[in-house]
Formats: C-alpha cells, structure tokens, sequence
C-alpha cells in the first residue's frame, strides 16, 4: 500500500489549523448550492438541447447519431412516471451531489481535509460544473463517470488494485456518455510507462480486464454504429473538421478561462505544461493526475490551433485538473488557501451573476449575447401555440415539422402532439429525427411548418407545392421579445431529392 501525498501528521496538523468558520462555510456554500439549483430548475424551461435528449429517452436505443444512450437512459429513468422538466433535470443535481460528496470523502481520506475541501467545491462551485448541474447533456454523466473512473483507478494504483473492476466499469460508463473520456482513459494506461515503479501493472492480468471491462460496455455503441453506417463518426467527423482560425483558438481558450475561474485553469491548463520539463521531480500521485489531465490537453490544444471548437467540448481536461487544483491546495493550505478563495469567490460570484440575470435580468445584453434568453426563446411553445393548435382541431391530425431538431423537440416534449414533430434535415446534418421518420415516409404529406421568424426560408420552398401562412407567434420576455416564429401549412413535401 502506497503513503498518501500528504502525511497522517500533516492530516492532523491541518485539522488543527482549519478553524470552525472554514468549515461551517464549506458546508453552507455546498448546501446553498443546491438549493439554488432546485429553485432554478422548477422555475424554467429546459432549453432546446434538452429537450432533445429527453426525444432520446422516447426513443431508447444503443447508439445515436451525436452520442452515447447514457443521457437517454438516465432521463428514461428519471421521466417514467411524470415527463416534465423539473424531472429531467433532478438527475444532474443528484449525480453532481454525489460526486461532490464522494470527492470531499476521498480528499479527506487520502490527503487531509482541504483536499477534501477543495476538491468538491471546486467541481460544485464552478460556473461549468453549475450549469451540468441545472442542464441535462450528456456532459452530465461523463463528468460524473469519468471522475469517478479517475478516482478509482488511483486507488487501484495506489491503495489496491481491487479497484480495477470497479474502474474498468466507470471508464466503460464515461465512454458509453460521450465518446471523449477515451483522452482521460489514454492518460490511465500510459501513467505505468511514466512511473517506472507502477510498470508492473502491465504485467497484471487484472488491468487489462478492467480495460476489457470498459471497452465491453462501450460495445453496443460500436456495434450501433456499424449497423447505421458509422452515423456517430461521419457527423462527429464533418463537426469536429470546421475550420478554425486564431481568433477561434484565443476565444475558446480565454472562455474557458473565464467559466472555470482563474486558478482551476492554472492547475489544469498551464500547469501540467509547466511541470512537463521537470516531471521526475513530482510525486507519484502528482504524475498520475498529470497524465490523465495532459492526454486530453494535449489534443484539445492541437485541434483547437485549426479547428474550431465548443467550450464544453474540453471537459476532459478539468477533470484530471479538478485534482491537481484539490492536490495543490491541501499540500500548503496556509500558504494556497488565498488562491482557494479566490477560485471559490470567483466562481460563486459568476453563478450568481447568471443565475440573477435569469430571473432578474439587469445586464445591458440582448439577444444571443445573453445565454440566458435560452430559457425563454420558446415560452410561447407551451402557451400562444399550444392554444392556437388546440382552437383549430382540424390542424391535430397534420404532422409539424421544422427544419432543425430544436423546434421539433421543444413542441414534442411541451405539447406533445398526436403525430410526434420532425425535423426534414433539408441542407441540414442527419438528426435522431432522421432515424425514426425517415423522409420516403413523409414525401407526399402534408404538414405544418414552424419556421423562426415571419417568413419561410427561400430554400425551403421548392419543396413543397404550396405554403400558405397560418399563425404568427413570438416569445417574450418580461416585455421584450426574444424570439418570432410562424406557422405555414405546407402541402405535398417533395422529398429532399426533389
């Protein structure tokens, strides 16, 4: 059994130090956390995204053409008994909760209390980790999984390799989420090649099952995608290959900045690059983070120079840098403990910040510039449409459609039509849509088109023999309006081969 980082002596000279105002803080913070998270997600809508993916929980299956089933089962499970948005969304607040609770035991066991400490505020009072919280994505059980699967197998490195198979089976759910907690899972198996004294472990029969484990559970996904033409890797491929420039690479990079605060992005950006030169001189739990951390780093840096990318799309690298932050902290909490305050305050300043602007909105931002005109863009959906479809029976028989799957998603889940909307994909990426009404079913039909906006889009008229406007609706906030959409009655759809 391999000596914690920091010492049993170390342990208890910090408890002497922590005072109870420390502590009573951590426990308050954490505990408000949650409770601004319930209050937010019983007060608004879910947005487009998520509506998707709970169209993913109607439709259950292995594989879909952006990502795992994980998010669709963890909604399915959640949603059996009443879909609404307060359900969706309670399963990110329950996994970040556990994870928060599993990261303060294992940084008080291993290390020392601040470690603890430091280790579940600075996933639970994070701007990134906030939003997975309130916002069901598939992020949401990658982050939840592949932490987990970093944590076990460090016990398996350095407590007991009895945490293999358990490790093995989190790495396999992290990767059945979203296919990029395979850059954390190289960092796993190189770590080995990187401590000579851990080299043994691939001489150990046990780690490969656990890795054989990972990839068994991963496997439906692959066989899914075998079956449907390799979807998942044509659109992922054509999704990650948009070029990029350096005005992309600086704003990707200072958001994340910004979002994660500036000591999280220390400690998982700059300075795994820093110690790279001199890495024999770290401790061997120090290497292990630093390479589950500099795997996903290293790639993300390399694509992001000519692809552009998402922000949430670099998750991978806080993860392994969530301990090297919790690591850096508790080693010196005298000497770090400053730096702790101002990634926590940071950090709580900016959810507050957002979470203000939701209800109360005082910022001098319109339109896209302000994220959170999200949870209001389709409040007319559920009231103005709704009621306008419900006045004209003779339109409830007649399919909507649209021609991106946020509108289609956002009418199935809110009013939940009799023949379940769809997005044509005509000049659009194949969605889930085109999977369950595929377009030799519709050609023929009539339908109504939703399309934002007043007007209907030029290259959306040849395919139809008629159009004719129904309604015009908009969504409001307070007194703005955040968004406009019409209703069209369009005859005969073509087809796209039209």
């Amino acid at each position: 059994m391999e000596r914690s980082l920091i010492s049993p002596d170390q342990n208890i000279g910090f408890s002497n130090r922590m005072n109870k105002q420390t502590r009573t803080a951590f426990f308050i913070i954490s505990a408000v956390l949650i409770l601004i998270r319930l209050l937010f997600i019983s007060k608004t809508m879910l947005i487009d995204d998520e509506a998707y993916y709970a169209m993913y929980a109607r439709h259950l299956d292995w594989g879909y053409i952006d990502h795992g089933p994980v998010v669709a089962f963890l909604i399915k499970l959640l949603t059996m008994f009443a879909e609404n948005a307060f359900m969706v969304r309670l399963g990110p607040i329950m996994l970040i909760t556990v994870l928060t609770i599993v990261l303060y035991r294992f940084g008080k066991s291993q290390f020392n209390e601040a470690t603890g400490m430091a280790l579940s505020l600075g996933l639970s009072a994070n701007m990134l980790f906030h939003t997975n919280a309130v916002v069901m994505t598939p992020d949401v059980p990658l982050a939840f999984f592949s932490i987990l699967a970093i944590l076990y197998y460090y016990k398996a490195f350095f407590i007991d390799e009895e945490y293999l198979t358990a490790a093995g089976a989190l790495l396999g759910l992290a990767m059945l989420s979203k296919v990029s907690a395979l850059f954390p899972a190289i960092g796993i198996v190189l770590f080995p090649a990187i401590v000579k004294e851990k080299r043994h472990f691939y001489k150990n029969v046990n780690f490969y099952r656990s890795l054989v484990l990972a990839f068994l559970i991963f496997m439906p996904f692959v066989v899914w995608n075998l079956q449907n033409d390799l979807a998942f890797v044509r659109y992922q491929g054509a999704h990650v290959s948009k070029a990029g420039n350096i005005s992309d690479f600086l704003g990707l990079w200072i958001g994340l900045l910004f979002a994660t605060g500036p000591i999280y992005f220390y400690y998982a950006v700059i300075h795994p690059i820093w110690v790279a030169r001199n890495y024999r001189a770290q401790s061997q739990q120090q290497l292990y983070f630093l390479s589950v951390t500099g795997a996903p780093l290293i790639y993300f840096i390399a694509q992001s120079l000519y692809s552009r990318m998402e922000m949430n799309w670099l998750a991978p690298v806080l993860f392994g840098g969530l301990f090297l932050f919790g690591l850096a902290i508790g080693e010196n909490w005298t000497k770090h403990k400053k730096r702790f305050y101002v990634q926590i305050v940071f950090s709580l300043l900016l959810i507050g910040l957002i979470s203000i602007q939701t209800f109360l909105p005082f910022l001098p931002i319109k339109g896209k510039n302000d994220v959170t005109n999200r949870y209001f863009i389709y409040s007319s959906f559920p009231d103005e449409l709704k009621t306008y479809l419900e006045t004209h029976p003779e339109l409830q028989n007649k399919r909507i459609v649209a021609n991106n799957f946020q509108i289609p998603s956002m009418v199935n889940f809110y009013i939940k039509p009799k023949l379940e909307a769809s997005c044509l994909s005509i000049g659009y990426h194949e969605t889930l849509y085109s999977f369950i009404h595929s377009d030799k079913d519709l050609k023929g039909r009539e339908f109504l088109f939703i399309a934002k906006g007043n007007s209907i889009p030029a290259s959306i008229k040849p395919y139809f023999s008629n159009l004719k406007v129904l309604h015009q609706f908009q969504s409001m906030r307070d007194e703005n309006v955040v968004a406009k959409y019409s209703l069209w009655l369009a005859t005969n759809y073509k087809g796209k081969d039209a």
